[in-house]
């Protein structure tokens, strides 16, 4: 994820008969934009809009007037405090070798700040945020994929021990039980050598076949 962040700064001044600014009460910054597409790039256009409180006090000051500073005509006023909206132009380029295509960008503000200043004016500034996918997103992810993968095999090797102690299990039941048939055939051996013939009978068989 690509993140682009820049400054925002505005100076406002009113018309003396308001007298001097003395405090911001509330201020708001509210980007306001649309979304389009060129040849060569992703173009965001649209407005900051800007709502602010002011509290004023009396007092007379000589307006110093210059191209950076906006000047308010115009004021709701209740009691001390006026109010006041303002639009400031927004336009954002961001080449198309540098966006994933088929992705949108976004953007919002951030760190609104407000104070007078010497001048009889106030300033309000702010952070803007911009983030958008870059071209190798895509490979990024894969990278990620990969990593998981791998992350895995320890698994599989605990079973591959598991299968291995299955296996010499069972070849251990089986060495004992060839173990156990071979002693029942040394049982079966003592058994038949404890039975006796007697010697005679087959000497006294053998003279009657000669006669």
């Amino acid at each position: 994820m690509e993140v682009k962040n820049w400054d925002v700064k505005e100076q406002f001044l009113f018309p003396a008969s308001f007298g001097v600014p003395k405090d911001i009460r509330t201020v708001a910054v509210t980007p306001q934009f649309e979304q389009q597409e060129t040849e060569e790039s992703i173009q965001i256009v649209g407005i900051y809009h800007i709502t602010c409180h002011v509290e004023f006090e009396e007092g007379e000051h000589a307006h110093h007037a210059t191209s950076e500073i906006t000047e308010i005509e115009d004021l709701d006023v209740q009691g001390e405090v006026g109010y006041f909206e303002y639009a400031v132009p927004m336009s954002i380029d961001i080449p198309k070798e540098k966006i994933r295509a088929g992705s949108s960008p976004t953007l919002n503000v951030q760190h609104v700040n407000a104070k007078t200043t010497e001048h009889a004016a106030i300033e309000i500034a702010w952070s803007v945020n911009c983030e958008f996918e870059g071209p190798n997103e895509e490979a990024v992810e894969i990278e990620i994929e990969i990593e998981k993968k791998i992350e895995l095999e320890p698994i599989s090797e605990e079973k591959d021990v598991k299968e291995k102690n299955t296996e010499d299990t069972k070849e251990n039941e089986n060495t004992a039980r060839e173990e156990s048939e071979l002693q029942f055939i040394l049982d079966l051996a003592d058994g038949y050598s404890k039975v006796s013939y007697p010697s005679n009978y087959v000497s006294v068989k053998q003279k009657t076949d000669e006669e």
